[in-house]
């Protein structure tokens, strides 16, 4: 974390005594102010124009976007996930360059450059879900990462995300997959309030689409031809699985080894989450 800055200090001052603060421009401001001194100084800082401007809405919004819980590290049995930043660099870089590994998760671009990795990794740390629409994380058994979590195209009004998830080769052994399967599940029903989530996978990949359906998924339909393969030059058919709230909350799988599992109790909350993303509103 780096040093407080004078400069964010003096836009906050301005931002206060705005009559009507441009939320986008507040959310920069605050996506710097997090970049330097962390979740809780913006947090805390949005506090105040809250309080300033009690009727705008899209404040409300923003402040509830900075809570510190979507940066927060999760324990749950045997793995931790860990919000993806750049701190991680060399364990995402050595997954870009597993292109068997990296394949499997339908993420990652042939193309990728280091610099752009490091882009990807800062815009990750800094931006608010609401904005980029999806959350990743890095799967740690102890202090070694062993995989990647993540929610893409995240539909607030919706309630449903897909879900992608890789465990490395050596560490996909059950209970360390299931792990982080209930971590990652209950983070989307419980912290963002998801009715579905849903998951791709390649229709030739038959052991990881039977192992989603013993954590519940079920099998929704082939959509054929819907992805492009550079590697091998061709499309590839895919299988959409999901998995509805309500089937979350009685699969008993799952439920039973996530009352087995030590874990943070953040998990076991049930939150709201505001349907649409931001917008600007009238203070």
């Amino acid at each position: 974390m780096c040093a407080p800055n004078p400069w964010l200090n003096t836009l906050m001052n301005a931002l206060v005594d705005s009559v009507a603060p441009d939320v986008r421009a507040v959310s920069a401001w605050a996506s710097r102010l997090r970049q330097h001194e962390g979740p809780d100084a913006a947090r805390l800082a949005l506090r105040s124009l809250c309080e300033r401007h009690p009727a705008n809405t899209a404040l409300a919004a923003l402040y509830e976007w900075n809570d510190p819980l979507w940066w927060h590290s999760f324990h749950f049995g045997g793995i931790r996930l860990e919000r993806r930043g750049p701190q991680h660099f060399d364990f995402v870089w050595s997954v870009v360059q597993n292109r068997e590994f990296a394949r499997r998760l339908k993420q990652i671009p042939v193309e990728l450059t280091p610099a752009a990795v490091l882009d990807t990794l800062n815009q990750d740390a800094i931006s608010i879900l609401s904005e980029r629409h999806n959350i990743q994380w890095v799967v740690f058994r102890g202090e070694v990462p062993i995989g990647l979590s993540m929610f893409v195209n995240i539909n607030f009004r919706n309630r449903t995300a897909e879900q992608i998830m890789g465990i490395l080769p050596g560490f996909d052994v059950s209970f360390l997959v299931g792990d982080a399967y209930c971590a990652s599940l209950l983070f989307a029903f419980n912290c963002l309030g998801l009715n579905k989530v849903q998951g791709l996978i390649y229709s030739n990949n038959e052991s990881i689409a039977l192992q989603q359906e013993r954590l519940g998924f079920r099998r929704e339909g082939l959509l054929r031809k819907a992805i492009w393969d550079e590697e091998h030059d061709q499309y590839k058919d895919l299988v959409q699985i999901a998995l509805l709230r309500e089937e979350f909350v009685t699969n008993r799988v799952l439920q039973r080894h996530i009352r087995r599992q030590p874990h943070d109790p953040l998990l076991d909350t049930l939150r709201s989450v505001a349907r649409p993303p931001l917008a600007p509103a009238q203070g």
